[in-house]
This record gives C-alpha cells, structure tokens and sequence, in this order.
C-alpha cells in the first residue's frame, strides 16, 4: 500500500508541475509582449514626431535652395546661352556657308595663283633667254619691258580690277568704285610705257624697225583704245556726281561688255605677241627649245587666267549682292 501511495503522489505532483507549466506559459510570453508593442508604438510616435519636425525643417531647406538656385540659373542663363549661341555660329560659319560662294573662293584664289605665276614666268623668261632689262642705250633689252609691264598691268591688274567687285563683296561699294579706278589707272601707266619701250625699240635701233605693220600690233592698240575710252567713260559716269540716274542704268551694260571684250582682246593679242617674239628670237623654235617651251607654258597661263575671269565676272550665282551700307548710301546721296 505504501508503494501505491507513493506512485499516487508522485503522479499527482506530475500532473500540478504541468499545469503549472502550462499555465505559466502564456503569462510569460504575453507580458513581455505587451510591453515590447506599447514601447514600440512609444517609439513609433516619438520617431513620427521627431521626423514630422525635420521634415518640415527640411522642407524649408529644400524650397530656399530651391528659390536660391532657380535665381542663379535665371542670372547664368542668358550669358550661358549667348556664349552657346556664338560659339556655335563661329563654329558652323564654315559648315553652313553657301557652296556657290567656296566654289567662287576656290576659283578666285587659283585665278590669283596662275596670275601671279605668269608674271614670274615671264620675268624668268627674259631675265634668263633674253639678257634681262635695259633702257634706251640697248634697244633690244628695253623691249623687254614691254612683255613684262604688258603682263603685269595690262592682263594681270585689268584682270583683277574686273573681279574686284566679286573679289571684296562684304566692302562697301563706294570704296570698291575707287579702288577698281586706282587699279585701272596703275594697269594705264604700266602700259603707257609698255607702250613706248616698244616704239623705242624700233626706232632707236639701226636700221629702225617698221611700227604697227603686224596683226599683233592692231589687236593690242585696239586694245589700249578701248581700255582708255571705258576708263573715262567709267569715271564720269560712276564717280563723277551729276551724272543722272537713268544714264547710268542704261550705261552699265555697255560699260560691262566693253570692259570683257577689251581684256579679252588683251589676252588674245598677248598671246600673239608671244608667239611672235618666239619666232624672231628663239633659235630652232620648231624643235622646242627651253625658252620655247615657257613661250608656249606663258601663253597657255594666259589663256587660262583669261578664262578663269571672265568666268567669275559673268556667272551668275557669283554677283555681289547688295550690303546695309549700300543702301543708306544710296538713300542719302540718291546718286550713287
């Protein structure tokens, strides 16, 4: 019996251990529960009011950056947009320039450079074939002059005084009138004595030379004659004031085409010129010489430069179009 109350007893302190366990269970689980949610809704609201605060305070950063920089911007802006602007313009001038004007600017400098060789050309062809440069004592070297001043002033400075108005479109047109003047009269002086180292050179020798006998000698004085009459012609019309306003309009297509057909009449008479010198001068022309060969190198430069101007003077695409300045000086003269 002892042992059955024993076992009794020991099953009953079972059982209350249990219940104990199992009772004590949610009791110590929920209490730390409870607690941990009301300190985190504690911390929750605190947190919410500390941040509600900075919020605000950072709001009100972030409206005055905000207005701060919207003025720096509006300050920079237009300085920023001008240096874009310009920048750009400067670096598309070239990009969006009018293939008809890189097209002239091409022409225009190789009509320079073939000018310019021509007349080194010929310094090289009587300085080197012919005994260079002299003066009355030496008739034959004074001739030498006249090939020399006839290429410099009366093809190549006739040539350019034609192109100087496409040459220099962006310079006002008044100062292109007396500029296209003065190079027509430095071109008239270098032919004047062109003109009479020739005559000396037929007449001082012995026996003289007969004068204007050749096709080469009419041409190129028909030539000078035209050259002379448009230049007074010209001066009066276009730079002497009182000269009426219809007069010029109906004088300037005469002026232009005489202008043309007077520097192509230099060209072609030039070129005979050459091809007489070669005959009489040059020893077995036929068989091409080295003095034959630049003879002929000359006249093909000629020619080219010839037609290089006439070109540029007449295609259309290549006229100067009237500038600002042009105009008032239009308006206020009214004669211009």
């Amino acid at each position: 019996m002892s042992k059955d109350m024993d076992i009794e007893q020991a099953a009953q302190a079972t059982m209350t251990t249990t219940s104990i366990e199992v009772k004590a269970e949610p009791v110590t689980v929920a209490e730390p529960t409870a607690t941990i949610t009301v300190v985190a809704a504690a911390a929750a609201a605190a947190t919410n009011g500390d941040s509600s605060g900075k919020a605000a305070e950072e709001q009100k950063q972030q409206a005055a950056t905000a207005t701060t920089i919207t003025t720096i911007t509006e300050q920079v802006q237009p300085t920023v947009a001008a240096a874009v602007e310009s920048t750009a313009s400067k670096g598309n001038n070239k990009s969006n320039m009018d293939p008809t004007l890189i097209n002239f600017k091409v022409l225009y400098v190789l009509t320079q450079l073939c000018g310019l060789t021509m007349i080194v050309l010929v310094g090289t062809w009587i300085g080197q074939h012919f005994g260079g440069l002299g003066g009355t004592d030496n008739p034959k070297q004074e001739f030498n002059w006249h090939p020399l001043f006839m290429t410099i002033g009366f093809i190549y400075l006739y040539g350019n005084s034609i192109l100087v108005y496409r040459g220099f479109r962006t310079t006002r047109k008044k100062t292109l009138k007396l500029t296209h003047a003065g190079i027509h009269m430095a071109a008239f002086v270098l032919t004047v004595i062109a003109l009479k180292t020739v005559f000396d050179s037929h007449n001082l020798v012995d026996p003289p030379i007969p004068n204007m006998y050749s096709l080469h000698s009419w041409l190129g004085l028909s030539a000078v004659i035209i050259f002379c009459l448009q230049y007074v012609a010209g001066f009066m019309a276009f730079l002497v004031p009182g000269m009426r306003e219809n007069y010029k309009i109906a004088l300037m297509p005469l002026h232009i085409y005489f202008g043309l057909f007077g520097f192509v009449l230099a060209i072609a008479s030039a070129v005979m010129g050459l091809t007489e010198k070669a005959i009489f001068a040059i020893p077995n022309y036929s068989k091409l010489p080295s003095a034959g060969v630049l003879a002929n190198i000359i006249g093909v430069l000629y020619v080219v430069f010839g037609g290089l101007v006439v070109y540029l003077a007449t295609e259309p695409s290549y006229k100067r179009k009237p500038i600002p300045e042009d105009t008032a000086l239009l308006t206020a003269n009214g004669n211009e």
